[in-house]
C-alpha cells in the first residue's frame, strides 16, 4: 500500500512516528517507506518540527539528592544504610520530585499531539464525548496510555500506546495516587490493549494516575500496588 493515496492515514503514522510510539516491524517499515517516499519523508519532517519544542517545555533541573537515593534503593542499586529510615512509599516520595511535575507540560503537548495525529484512529475505539484525563509515561518517558473519561457512561476508557511484554499471566492495574495517601485501585486492565473500567466515584484529590504490573487479579497488597511500577503521569483534567 502506498500511503501517499492515503493522507489521513499517513498523517497518523508520521504523528506516531515522531512521537515515538511506532516501534518494532512497523517503525522500520515506515523509515524503509521514508527513504522510498518523499511524500512520507515530508510528512515525518512536519511532525518532528512540530514536536521540537516540547524539550523547551521542561527546563533542565537535578532530581533532589534525598529522591534519587531513595529510588537506587528501592530499586535495590543502593542498600539502605543500616541506621538509616526505610526510605518513604514511592508514592510519596513521588511528590517531591520536580521532574514528575514538569512532566505535565509535556503530557499536554502529547495530548495535543494525540488529538491531532491520531484522533480519527481513537474516535472509533471511545465515545466522542470522552474526556481525556491523563497521558501515563513509562521508564524512558515516552506515552504508554491514554485515560479518558466517559461520564455519561461513568467509566475509565483505557488506551494502550506501549510494546510492554507481560510474562505467564500477570496484568496490568491502574491506580490513583491520592497526594499524602495511598494508591487506590481504578481497576485491572488486564493483558488487552484497550479497557472500560466501571467507576462510580472517582478518588477525590487524586492528582496523579500509575500502573503496575500484577499477578492474575490484581494486587495482593492491601495498601497498593504489590508488583513494579511501569506506567506512571499526572492527572491533566479531574472528572469531577
Amino acid at each position: 500500500m502506498r500511503l501517499n493515496r492515503h493522507p489521513a492515514l499517513l498523517d497518523r503514522m508520521a504523528a506516531q512516528y515522531a512521537l515515538g510510539v511506532l516501534r518494532g516491524g512497523a517503525r522500520r517499515r515506515m523509515e524503509q517507506l521514508a527513504r522510498e517516499e518523499p511524500a512520507v519523508r515530508a510528512a515525518i519532517g512536519h511532525w518532528q518540527v512540530r514536536l521540537s519544542g516540547m524539550a523547551e517545555l521542561q527546563p533542565a533541573s537535578e532530581p533532589v539528592e534525598a529522591v534519587w537515593c531513595g529510588i537506587e534503593q528501592r530499586l535495590g542499586w543502593k542498600p539502605v544504610p543500616p541506621h538509616e529510615p526505610a526510605a518513604s512509599p514511592w508514592w510519596q516520595k513521588l511528590w517531591e520530585a520536580p521532574t514528575f511535575w514538569r512532566g505535565a507540560a509535556a503530557a499536554m503537548t502529547v495530548v495535543a499531539v494525540l488529538a491531532a495525529g491520531i484522533g480519527a484512529q481513537m474516535a472509533q475505539r471511545q465515545p466522542a464525548e470522552a474526556t481525556v484525563l491523563a497521558v501515563l509515561n513509562n521508564a524512558q518517558s515516552r506515552p504508554a496510555l491514554l485515560v479518558s473519561w466517559d461520564a455519561a457512561a461513568r467509566r475509565l476508557l483505557v488506551q494502550r500506546l506501549d510494546d510492554t511484554v507481560l510474562p505467564g499471566g500477570q496484568v496490568l492495574q491502574l491506580w490513583a495516587l491520592p497526594e499524602g495517601g495511598k494508591p487506590q485501585s481504578l481497576g485491572v486492565i488486564g493483558r488487552e490493549r484497550a479497557a472500560r473500567l466501571a467507576l462510580d466515584r472517582f478518588p477525590a484529590a487524586a492528582p496523579a494516575l500509575a500502573v503496575s504490573v500484577e499477578p492474575p487479579g490484581g494486587s495482593t497488597n492491601p495498601d497498593g500496588p504489590s508488583g513494579p511500577v511501569v506506567f506512571k503521569g499526572p492527572l491533566i483534567h479531574s472528572p469531577l
